[in-house]
């Protein structure tokens, strides 16, 4: 592994903290750093050579040319003043003086221009070239002119305005340039601007644009690391915001878990969640170890009282039927002896209720198929459900696995969730029956479009005695929910107030019952 290698990943194994103060750190070094050589190297540099230029061409033009000048000017008019010529006269007479004084200087000058501008006239004249070229026609040397115009002429109009010397980088035929111009006066009147400009080297000119585009993208460099440190740092809150937004739900309910965040957020977020998940089982766990403590200690005293009131209900029908026998010469005696039985038998079924709560009988265990299960009790319900003028819609999923399990208790758990879809559907309705294999589990799922349960009576439906219809014991569904755990099965329940419930029974296959 090499020494690149080995520090990026002990680099990325570092905490996320330590990488952002890196990372940012890096950034913002760069363009400090360049900032820091432009300041005290390249411009120190770039410096020195414009000021070589300026005082190259500043002796030029200040000692040779502008006093060359005004000697030629006063041998060629002696006497008379320069400003009292007409225009033709005076350019004619600059231009001589000029063209007299540079000729000489281009040969010693390489790669130096001189120019004369005289603002009367708004003419130019040139001597040198900036570059080697070949002799130029008329037609071209105009055209120069022109160019030489246009690219001057915004120091020209400040000299002219200002009337004192200037110093300046410029550009021609996309060279950088360096040129100086100064006023001409004669008899205190300015009547000219003389100057001389001077092609940089071209790696000026590269270094100056690479220095230009440096500094652009260490500045761009620069906001760049701002706002990637901006950008982490509004991540980091953010992940920080919902950690503690999604505590303050889980100390309201334990199933509320954290949404999923990257990096180490999401790292805290899942170990959270995964502490949470514990918790709630656990939770779970007590709470199921608490019911079953509280519905075996209720199962030992319902089954006492139901043995208790077993015996006099027994000596109360067989007087009844003694009654009958000696009495029934008696008129009214036969109606009498009628409503005692049918309360004696409404009595004898709930204490059977209680009997069966407190006291399962022996399961019967036996490979049976749900849907034939399920069949058989539609038979003898499905008069009820017309009766009640509920629609039912059956789906059977074909090719079941069987299941382990004692028939007539299953029986007995759908028969209980049928009729409590009934009670829940007085004015009638839909009742939709299903069966569907799970992963490892076969599913029958009860949907009413009945009244639907409040949420706050949810957790305690299958609790024993626990009822909300102004009939009935409550011991329906706890009875369910006792029969669905001894097959090693779990039954839900969920609802929606003035939409309905569904009840879901999982029952696992022959070979995960055999297996637990």
């Amino acid at each position: 592994m090499s020494i690149v290698e080995h520090f990026i990943e002990k680099f990325f194994h570092k905490s996320l903290r330590f990488q952002i103060l890196v990372v940012v750190a890096s950034l913002l070094l760069i363009p400090v750093l360049i900032m820091f050589y432009d300041i005290f190297f390249a411009s120190k540099s770039d410096e020195i050579m414009i000021l070589d230029h300026e005082e190259k061409l500043k002796t030029v033009v200040e000692a040779k040319i502008v006093p060359g000048i005004k000697e030629d000017i006063i041998t060629k008019v002696k006497d008379l003043d320069l400003n009292s010529l007409d225009q033709d006269q005076k350019a004619n007479t600059l231009q001589s003086a000029f063209n007299d004084v540079t000729e000489p200087l281009v040969p010693d000058f390489p790669g130096v221009r001189f120019g004369l501008y005289i603002p009367d006239s708004n003419q130019i004249y040139v001597q040198g070239f900036l570059h080697q070229y070949r002799q130029l026609s008329p037609d071209e040397i105009l055209e120069r002119e022109k160019r030489i115009m246009t690219e001057a002429d915004s120091g020209l109009v400040a000299v002219v305005a200002s009337q004192r010397p200037l110093a300046r980088l410029t550009s021609s035929l996309r060279d950088q340039t360096f040129e100086y111009l100064t006023p001409v006066f004669i008899n205190n009147q300015l009547v000219a601007v003389a100057w001389a400009d001077e092609r940089l080297h071209p790696i000026f000119a590269q270094s100056r644009s690479f220095l230009s585009v440096t500094k652009y993208i260490a500045l761009l460099v620069l906001f760049v690391g701002a706002a990637g440190a901006l950008l982490v740092i509004h991540n980091l809150a953010s992940g920080v915001s919902s950690v503690k937004i999604g505590l303050k739900e889980m100390e309201k309910d334990l199933t509320r878990l954290l949404p999923e965040m990257p990096g180490e957020t999401g790292q805290i977020a899942r170990a959270i969640n995964k502490m949470a998940v514990s918790l709630a089982e656990k939770e779970r766990l007590e709470y199921e170890m608490q019911r079953s403590e509280r519905l075996a200690a209720l199962g030992r005293l319902v089954t006492g009282v139901a043995h208790e009131l077993r015996n006099p209900i027994g000596v109360v029908k067989a007087a009844v039927q003694v009654m009958e026998t000696e009495y029934s010469q008696t008129p009214g005696m036969k109606d009498f002896t009628t409503v005692i039985k049918e309360q004696i038998d409404r009595q004898n079924r709930v204490i059977q209720e209680l009997l069966d709560f407190g006291r399962p009988s022996k399961e019967m265990i036996q490979p049976v198929n749900i849907n034939s299960l399920m069949e058989k009790v539609l038979t003898f319900t499905l008069p009820m459900l017309n009766q009640s003028n509920i629609r039912l819609e059956v789906t059977f999923a074909p090719d079941l696995p069987k299941i382990l399990a004692d028939p007539s208790r299953i029986k007995q758990v759908f028969v209980n969730l049928i009729l409590n879809s009934i009670q829940a559907m007085p004015e009638g309705g839909n009742l939709f029956i299903k069966t569907y294999p799970g992963d490892e589990s076969i599913y029958a799922e009860f949907k009413d479009s009945g009244l639907g349960i409040n949420p706050a009576d949810l957790p305690r439906i299958f609790d024993p005695f626990y009822t909300t219809k102004e009939t009935g014991t409550g011991l329906g569904l706890s009875i369910s929910h006792q029969i669905i755990k001894s097959h090693n099965g779990t039954i839900h329940v969920s609802s929606t107030p003035g939409e309905g419930t569904v009840f879901k029974v999982i029952l696992p296959f022959c070979g995960n019952r055999e297996a637990s």
